[in-house]
């Protein structure tokens, strides 16, 4: 039987003048002796310098919380409860965030079981942080129906075909109308979403907040009955037996606001009710639009001629009217000549191609060594770049504070409004550069030698397999007559050390005995 060792985040943290970094030093070195008397394994550590644990505004103690959504660690550890929060509701929001990705608290001094008195004290912190934030959810609801009786939008961004009036009215924005249209006229006459997408993005048209058009934002435009005119808000999309299932009860029928004539028509009630009953239909026989073929590189592959990305495509070619699977750019041949490239070659390719540059002993030791040359480069430079971030993050913070100030006197003006977005716009930006910035260990080679055994083990095939070769594939660009491949062998550290492969097509397909044109 194996033995499961519990991956551990270490989390440090102090928070005034009196302490000093030293503090933090004793903090981490406890951990770390407190983890090896139990045969933990840490995997990451985060510290605050300097910040309270009133506020959950530390930046480092933010991106723990992110990051034990990515199933990296199994418990994190302070030296002391105090470090972790000391605001009862942002103790109990956050630790419940943490128990729903499955990580747990530990403390080095303070003993955290599941004894009567530890649930207690849990309960009631999670009992008061469930009272707080149903009571918010319902204050907000209550406002929100009260714009929505009237018509107005009720928040976000208006869907695709309208824009706002000064009163937060919906009013036709004639360009996105036309496209609207176009979706539901093209869908209605049985065009396929793949098709409805070429046309929009070939034909200028893009989504409300810019970009290219994509499936999911097809099947929200497709079943949104704002566009015959109705104001809808508040509807109900869950099934009993989901709501159930997660816990929360189902809205009812007398919480779904919907007004006729509530906003401006964009398309017809009967062409409306002709594409629901024709994606109810689809629905049914949704069988036969799934794709039997694995694409192991789905989503990396990109058109060098074009620049759109590629998507996999099957296709029966000569006499015997032979199964082909390829990637094919989708876009008109008279705007686009690439060519395809067979689907099983490139796969296998890939996994080739990773296991030389990678996944061997002696490619691992090189890719590991050229990494920590970068990251001793980088943390003798990280001092410098941090304080020039934290001092201009700090300056931002000053300016909201004064904004808050002026706001609870009173003071609220259009200009101070807008001021306040960009300056919380900014600090969410300085926030993310000082993530990035973040100090990194060395690598070492026993650390990161299971990846070899990973990549020869895991089945090939399966959405586990395909994930972890993705991780270490920047992206594919086809031309019509050659490849670039581009590897990400920085391991996630660092792009500077991203190698691009470029293979000849005809040098691919030569790979599996098998002949292309190349003129």
């Amino acid at each position: 039987m194996s033995i499961i060792i519990p991956r551990v985040a270490l989390y440090a943290r102090f928070s005034s003048d009196n302490q000093r970094t030293e503090s933090i030093d004793a903090q981490v070195r406890a951990m770390k002796k407190y983890c090896q008397d139990q045969h933990w394994q840490i995997v990451e550590t985060y510290v605050d310098e300097a910040r309270s644990a009133t506020t959950d505004r530390r930046p480092n103690f933010q991106q723990m919380i992110a990051d034990s959504a990515k199933g990296i660690f199994d418990i994190v550890l302070v030296h002391k409860l105090d470090r972790f929060s000391r605001n009862r509701y942002d103790s109990a929001i956050y630790k419940s965030k943490l128990k729903k990705n499955r990580v747990r608290i530990a403390s080095v001094l303070e003993r955290i079981d599941d004894s009567p008195e530890s649930v207690m004290m849990e309960a009631m912190l999670e009992g008061m942080a469930e009272y707080y934030s149903r009571n918010l959810s319902r204050e907000v609801m209550k406002g929100m129906n009260e714009t929505a009786l009237q018509c107005k939008h009720t928040g976000g961004c208006p869907p695709l075909g309208y824009d706002l009036d000064k009163n937060k009215y919906l009013i036709i924005n004639k360009h996105e109308a036309e496209a609207v249209r176009t979706i539901f006229e093209m869908f209605d006459k049985g065009c396929g979403y793949t098709a409805i997408i070429n046309y929009l993005n070939d034909n200028g048209y893009a989504p409300k907040r810019g970009g290219i058009f994509g499936k999911n934002s097809l099947c929200s435009i497709l079943s949104n009955e704002k566009y015959t005119g109705v104001f809808v808000f508040n509807k109900s999309v869950s099934k009993d037996s989901e709501g159930k299932r997660n816990g929360h009860r189902q809205k009812s029928s007398d919480q779904i606001i919907r007004i006729e004539n509530g906003c401006p028509a964009i398309i017809s009630k009967e062409l409306f009710q002709r594409v629901q009953k024709r994606k109810k239909k689809n629905k049914q026989n949704t069988g036969q639009y799934h794709s039997k073929e694995f694409y192991m590189m789905t989503g990396k592959v990109f058109c060098g001629v074009c620049g759109k990305r590629i998507q996999g495509n099957v296709r029966y070619c000569g006499r015997s009217k032979l199964r082909l699977a390829t990637y094919r750019c989708d876009t008109l041949r008279k705007f686009c000549n690439n060519k395809e490239n067979n689907k099983d070659y490139l796969d296998v390719y890939i996994v080739e191609l990773l296991k030389e540059k990678i996944f061997n002993s002696k490619a691992l030791h090189k890719r590991i060594e050229a990494i920590n040359t970068y990251i001793q480069q980088y943390n003798a430079e990280y001092d410098t770049m941090f304080e020039a971030i934290q001092t201009e993050f700090d300056s931002v913070n000053e300016s909201l504070s004064n904004i808050t100030i002026a706001v609870e006197k009173g003071v609220i003006t259009q200009p101070l409004i807008e001021r306040a977005e960009e300056l919380e716009q900014k600090r969410n930006e300085l926030q993310i550069k000082l993530f990035a910035l973040k100090r990194f260990n060395l690598l070492e080679y026993k650390e990161c030698s299971h990846l070899i055994a990973d990549f020869r083990n895991m089945p090939r095939n399966t959405q586990e397999f395909r994930t972890f070769v993705q991780t270490y594939i920047e992206k594919i660009v086809t031309y019509p007559y050659h490849l670039e491949i581009t590897i990400n062998t920085g391991f996630g550290i660092t792009d500077e050390l991203n190698e691009t492969i470029t293979i000849r097509r005809g040098e691919l397909y030569a790979l599996f005995e098998s002949k292309t044109k190349e003129g």
